[in-house]
């Protein structure tokens, strides 16, 4: 995953890839898609990266939930084996709010030059 946010971060931030992302990734339809402020799709982004973060936590927490129920029956008797014996994840640390940074400020710069034109 480093090598994918060098590459980002040394890509300029193009309408081509913005469109990747609000039709392609986000599903937005053209018409809301061209509709928005820049800065309403850097919000909308957000919203999205943190959406998708958030059902792949909870299917790594269903995994590990999972595992730990099928490995109880198997267990020294009395012992209970949570599921965070078998692995850990960055997020059961501290609470974290990750947001795709590297997205969010090539956007919210864009959005910053855009608000500086129009001034």
């Amino acid at each position: 995953m480093a090598a994918g946010k060098k590459k980002a971060e040394g890509k300029p931030l193009t309408l081509e890839e913005i469109k990747k992302v609000g039709l392609g990734q986000m599903r937005l339809g053209p018409t809301a898609f061209y509709s928005m402020l820049l800065s309403d799709f850097v919000l909308a982004a957000e919203g999205f990266h943190e959406m998708h973060e958030m059902q792949e936590r909870q299917h790594w927490e269903r995994a590990r939930w999972s595992a730990a129920m099928a490995m109880q029956p198997h267990a020294k008797k009395g012992a209970r084996i949570k599921p965070t014996d078998l692995c850990k994840f960055p997020w059961d640390a501290k609470p974290n709010k990750q947001v795709n940074q590297v997205l969010h400020n090539m956007l919210k710069k864009k959005a910053d030059e855009s608000k500086a034109r129009k001034s």
